[in-house]
């Protein structure tokens, strides 16, 4: 009798961890398989944030800078036409250049919207449409280096660098005004 209960019990005991090492093997190896979910690696040195903005909430102070030099220059341009009928006067032909001249700002004014984009190595200002991101500013924090790089005409990358970290930030246009930020603090 006694001999049949080492042969339950070792049975017991190699059945519970043969259970115990499927479980966690399907839990771990097979599980991510079958949900279609990529494993996730985690790196403690980096820092991932997703940014998304919309149309009508720029966070610039530029921004509201910008309406500015648009109402002067709607306001300039009924002033040429004002100054095309004293124009025979030597006078204010002297004065139609500079009236001619702050017309033509106008169409090349940016009325893109613009958008600061934080990061823990400083800032940087974008201005952002369907068909061209632009970095209008860096402001990194002391210590820190900028750098520019254009990848197309709607993806623009700044990395803010400086010894033991560095803060990648990817702007672009998905559909709206987006920015991806990168800590690296490897």
């Amino acid at each position: 009798m006694g001999r049949s209960w080492k042969y339950i019990a070792a049975w017991l005991s190699v059945t519970i961890t043969a259970v115990t090492v499927t479980w966690f093997g399907v839990r771990l190896g097979v599980a991510p398989t079958l949900t279609g979910d990529p494993p996730v690696a985690i790196d403690a040195n980096r820092r991932y944030t997703e940014l998304r903005f919309g149309a009508a909430e720029p966070t610039v102070a530029g921004t509201t800078t910008s309406p500015t030099p648009a109402v002067s220059a709607s306001r300039a341009k009924p002033s040429p036409t004002r100054t095309k009928t004293p124009a025979a006067r030597p006078a204010t032909s002297a004065a139609a250049p500079p009236a001619s001249a702050t017309p033509s700002p106008s169409p090349t004014a940016d009325r893109r919207p613009r958008y600061r984009v934080p990061a823990d190595g400083g800032s940087i200002v974008v201005a952002y449409s369907s068909t061209r991101v632009d970095v209008i500013s860096a402001d990194p924090d002391p210590g820190y280096v900028a750098g520019a790089t254009r990848r197309s005409e709607t993806i623009v990358v700044v990395r803010l660098a400086t010894f033991g970290h560095t803060s990648v930030i990817t702007a672009y246009w998905n559909g709206g005004p987006a920015a991806q930020v990168m800590e690296d603090y490897g």
